[in-house]
């Protein structure tokens, strides 16, 4: 169907689920009967005929310093669910379109897509500011040049220590960051031999840190070109003899990074780009003509983040029934949905080690692939984990004194059908399953014979681990 198709009220509430973390009634109201095309600009916060702005930049507080850097990582965490669960969905698009965007959900989804695919971790950094800023980066830069993305990346200081880069020397070649700007970060398995990780390796030597600072005794992660510490001979990478650099420093270089993107790696770096940007934000298994068809748009849009992420949202299988609630929410996702849909300060929850728990840490992801996540996030330790917070959280939700919630209110003098709905509109549960709600109906019906007490802070639980809370 065309752009210019009408949206419903299911149509607009998936939208905000997958740019946002779901929308409010009045938010999804106002979108029904626009356009496919007026909804994503409103959500992207720009037309297709717009400069594209600056992604939003959140500063840096006088908090985040690397003192008690474990607490200091916690209150991060706490920040960041805070931010996705509390920022408003736009229902209309600026005009004109500001220089730099505002504070719109879409740019947390995104840098946290970004956070994803070039994942640094502060267990192996161990320099919290360094991990803010580089999440900081990710939110200006995530609708702009894929290009320059990919040049920040590389040097800055969470990705120099987190690959080993600072370490990278001709007389030493350290070959981590080498083989995973390949790999992992732009054209993919498949396209780079052997070969080319040493070529690569020897490219980026020279890229490092200030290291030890002997003044204030203390590892300066700041970024350096030492020209002396690069390997200036020719280098064969992709069959292209040349000298190669990283990134070009002097006439006669040749750029590793505008040959990955623009070069004779573009396609497959396209590719691979427009596949990963359409399983976070659609589904799970794209076509291989679907990722063709937004390749072609990424590579015709000269690597420009922004056209195609429109060209994802715009495109039919976004916007198709069989795409609705078929994403399994990543434990972040989780946990904003809930202080979203509840209004449960996130800095009450212990989120640290409730997410290490369930198996996704903000800042820290794994390994250097990031979380992977999918039907992943659904083992049995994940769900036993996602059943231990409801758990932790029942009778805070539902007690109506003190500084209790006092959700769910007198449902357990309702009829098993009202309390259902009751506990199924508090979770915001559009779609479940007849399987779902005539179980719910049956414990509320048996819980109301013999413990009616236990009905709001169970009957909480029970939504807060039901199926269809689990996807998105």
């Amino acid at each position: 169907m065309p752009a210019s198709s009408t949206v419903t009220k299911e149509d607009a509430a998936h939208m905000l689920r997958r740019t946002g973390y779901g929308g409010t009634n009045a938010e999804i109201t106002a979108l029904i009967g626009k356009t496919r095309e007026q909804c994503v600009d409103a959500a992207m916060g720009f037309t297709a005929a717009d400069a594209i702005p600056n992604g939003p930049d959140v500063g840096h507080p006088g908090w985040v310093v690397n003192n008690e850097q474990w607490q200091v990582h916690s209150d991060v965490i706490d920040w960041w669910v805070t931010r996705m669960a509390t920022l408003s969905n736009p229902t209309t698009t600026p005009s004109p379109a500001p220089a730099t965007a505002g504070s719109l959900p879409i740019y947390e989804r995104l840098t946290f897509f970004w956070h994803d695919h070039f994942a640094c971790a502060q267990d192996k950094v161990g320099d919290i500011e360094a991990m803010w800023d580089q999440i900081r980066m990710f939110r200006r830069h995530a609708m702009g040049s894929f290009d320059n993305l990919v040049r920040l990346t590389a040097v800055h200081p969470a990705m120099l220590v987190h690959l080993d880069n600072q370490h990278n020397t001709v007389w030493d070649p350290q070959e981590n960051f080498g083989r995973e700007i390949m790999e992992l970060y732009t054209c993919g398995v498949g396209n780079f031999t052997e070969a080319d990780v040493v070529a690569m390796t020897d490219a980026w030597t020279g890229h490092n840190t200030v290291g030890w600072d002997n003044v204030n005794q203390f590892w300066d992660s700041t970024y350096v070109y030492d020209s002396e510490a690069h390997d200036h001979g020719s280098k064969t990478l992709f069959e292209i003899s040349a000298s190669w650099n990283g990134i070009a420093q002097n006439d006669g270089e040749r750029d590793v990074i505008n040959e990955l993107v623009h070069g004779v790696r573009q396609q497959a770096t396209a590719r691979r780009i427009a596949g990963k940007l359409f399983r976070w934000f659609a589904h799970a298994e794209p076509s291989q003509s679907v990722i063709n068809e937004l390749g072609d748009v990424f590579i015709a849009g000269n690597m420009t983040i922004a056209p195609l992420l429109r060209a994802t949202l715009l495109h039919d299988e976004f916007w198709a029934p069989s795409t609705r609630w078929t994403q399994i929410k990543s434990p972040t996702d989780f946990v904003v949905a809930i202080v979203r849909q509840l209004g449960i300060d996130a800095g009450q929850m212990g989120l640290r080690w409730r997410m290490e728990n369930m198996g996704q840490v903000p800042l820290d992801p794994p390994s250097v692939a990031g979380w992977g996540g999918g039907i992943g996030w659904m083992s049995t330790a994940s769900a036993w984990s996602r059943g231990s917070l409801a758990r932790g959280l029942r009778w805070h939700a539902t007690d109506d004194s003190g500084d209790g919630l006092g959700l769910l209110p007198g449902i357990e003098d309702m009829t098993a059908a009202n309390a259902v709905q009751a506990i199924l509109d508090l979770f915001g549960l559009e779609d479940v399953s007849s399987q779902t709600r005539n179980r719910l109906e049956s414990w509320h019906t048996e819980a109301h014979a013999s413990d009616r007490w236990s009905i709001p802070p169970v009957g909480f639980m029970l939504g807060m681990v039901t199926p269809e809370n689990q996807v998105f």
